[in-house]
């Protein structure tokens, strides 16, 4: 790689690096704000918090990663053509094709990036999500045990505790009992502590009173106890995980099990998932195309770059919209599969005629004279 090469290599990359950072930042916050109950209402630790909101990062970036592209190229380009150096290197002989081999790397780093991602590591990382909401919903002890407040573990069932002692030994505890709309109980016990056993999880209450209203009168009745299990697997249904089309490698979705209880449900999404997963290196690919296409070649005027720009911009953003806006049609329908392929290979289709001289895009006259008008006002206003 000369140093030519190196130079254009290095701008887009460091663009994309920082696009893509930006980006996936914003988008994290997002889940964060998603997860923040885990911190706020059920009393994980901040490094659980984060384990679980950095999970979901890699799938995030899958999608990220072509936009991110996207905007790396046109920039890398734009920057280019303001500072003249497309115009010295084509009047120095530098044809558009060795400028667009350096970028063209970039992008291929790109797509097999997203192959791998897409593949294995960001199935891995959905399971590992789905796996750590599960046991954080499994952990009894750090969900509920918080003294001093009643916590509502699940719809008319309240608990609480007075202080927590050693080894995970809870005091005072007190837990009320309205699932049941024929009747009301309420225990009230010295002190108790979670086990788990084979059939699940229990809390154990030792020296203690059970008070219960049944029937219509709700006439109550009280019970002494000296120990006494309340099974509390009941409230963590997620203990056995389902893996949806998302969460499974690519393998499994190209040899899914039609036993399986989640194919069984819905077919067609597996389908679409898989064609999906197929076709996500084609998208960072149509990325580079079009904005090679549209900013690829040396402007003189600053108007020209601008109508460029959004030319480049509304052509990938229907590349975008239609492939992710069709999903939903292919799973339903299994004929509507080559849409997957079609889009992006049309925008790469598209991009290469232009940058082979074979095709124009030809912006609307008035378009033009929008563009001369805007640029005349703010000439004016400089000069005022």
């Amino acid at each position: 790689m000369g140093r030519l090469d190196r130079y254009l290599f290095s701008t887009a990359a460091i663009a994309f690096l920082a696009v893509l950072g930006s980006l996936t930042t914003m988008v994290w916050l997002t889940q964060v704000l998603r997860r923040f109950d885990l911190l706020a209402t059920q009393g994980q630790s901040l490094i659980v918090f984060l384990n679980v909101t950095a999970l979901a990062l890699p799938m995030l970036m899958l999608v990220i990663a072509p936009i991110a592209l996207f905007i790396a190229i046109i920039f890398t380009l734009n920057r280019l053509s303001a500072d003249s150096e497309l115009i010295v290197m084509n009047a120095a002989g530098v044809s558009r094709w060795r400028i667009f081999r350096p970028l063209f790397a970039l992008t291929m780093i790109v797509a097999t990036l997203t192959i791998i991602v897409s593949a294995e590591v960001g199935p891995w990382t959905l399971r590992t999500l789905r796996e750590q909401v599960s046991k954080v919903n499994a952990d009894i002890v750090s969900n509920v045990a918080v003294p001093g407040r009643f916590m509502a573990m699940d719809r008319g069932l309240t608990f609480h505790i007075r202080e927590r002692g050693p080894n995970g030994l809870m005091m005072g505890i007190f837990v009320f009992d309205a699932r049941n709309p024929e009747s009301e109980t309420t225990y009230i016990a010295e002190r108790g502590r979670i086990t788990q056993s084979e059939r699940g999880s229990y809390l154990i209450l030792d020296q203690g009173l059970m008070q219960r209203r049944q029937g219509q009168t709700k006439s109550p009745s009280f019970v002494e106890f000296q120990r006494y299990a309340f099974d509390m697997s009941q409230l963590t249904p997620n203990q056995s995980v389902l893996y949806r089309a998302t969460d499974r490698p690519l393998y499994d979705l190209m040899t899914a099990d039609e036993s399986d209880e989640m194919y069984k449900q819905d077919p067609g999404r597996f389908r679409a998932e898989l064609h999906k997963r197929l076709s996500s290196p084609l998208l960072p690919i149509a990325a580079f195309i079009i904005a090679f296409a549209f900013l690829g070649e040396a402007r003189t005027t600053r108007q020209n770059r601008g109508l460029a720009i959004a030319g480049a911009a509304g052509l990938f953003g229907l590349v975008e919209i239609l492939g992710f806006g069709t999903s939903g049609f292919i799973a339903k329908n299994a004929s509507l599969v080559w849409i997957t392929y079609f889009v992006p290979l049309a925008g790469i289709g598209y991009g290469l005629l232009m940058i082979a001289g074979y095709a124009q895009f030809k912006i609307p006259a008035f378009l033009e004279q929008f563009a001369d008008t805007l640029a005349a006002r703010f000439e004016r206003l400089k000069a005022a």
